[in-house]
């Protein structure tokens, strides 16, 4: 009886070794990669029909193969970050714009954008960072101040919240966010 249940236990193994070799199919080379012929300009235009079509995951796909191709990171960065922040891969979109900057701070936009998306992770103090990061490249930009505003209330920094809600006020009296604006500093007491 033993010896039968070894005998099983082997041919078990022998068939299921057999089963996995059949799995593996043929042996040699791997595929080749079906974008290896495919120059930056093209993946970039596919990866943007892909996105115009909702196929978010694939647009990322081939834009990040864009840009490892050589596509101008200045154009394809903000692209790969807006289909990231559509799919909501805050994360992913982080992962883009993040080495971006290191290269490119002077980009005012991206600061601001990689600042809310850590707004919106609720890492403040990235977020402080990344919209300080958005004024100092020297545009005007009232949304970083709303959103500092919103970023030093989080912390609890009533001067902070105070100063940058006047800055927006005088920067953008009818901007998007005035009349919150106003309401924050009516509640804070404008001047104490």
């Amino acid at each position: 009886m033993k010896l039968l249940r070894n005998f099983s236990v082997l041919a078990l193994l022998m068939l299921s070794t057999a089963c996995v070799s059949q799995q593996q199919g043929p042996k040699g080379a791997p595929p080749s990669d079906p974008i290896a012929s495919v120059d930056a300009a093209e993946l970039r235009a596919q990866g943007l029909g892909f996105a115009r079509r909702g196929d978010l995951v694939r647009a990322q796909q081939y834009l990040s193969a864009s840009m490892a191709k050589g596509f101008d990171p200045r154009v394809i960065v903000p692209e790969l970050v807006k289909v990231c922040i559509a799919s909501s891969r805050l994360r992913a979109a982080l992962a883009f714009a993040e080495p971006y900057l290191m290269e490119h701070p002077e980009d005012a936009g991206m600061q601001y954008v990689v600042g809310t998306i850590h707004m919106a992770l609720g890492n403040l103090q990235e977020a402080s960072t990344h919209l300080d990061g958005a004024l100092r490249a020297g545009t005007l930009m009232p949304e970083a101040l709303f959103s500092l505003a919103l970023v030093a209330e989080e912390r609890g920094e009533t001067d902070v919240v105070r100063t940058n809600l006047q800055r927006y006020l005088e920067g953008s009296p009818r901007g998007r966010y005035a009349s919150r604006a106003k309401s924050m500093l009516a509640r804070l007491g404008a001047g104490s």
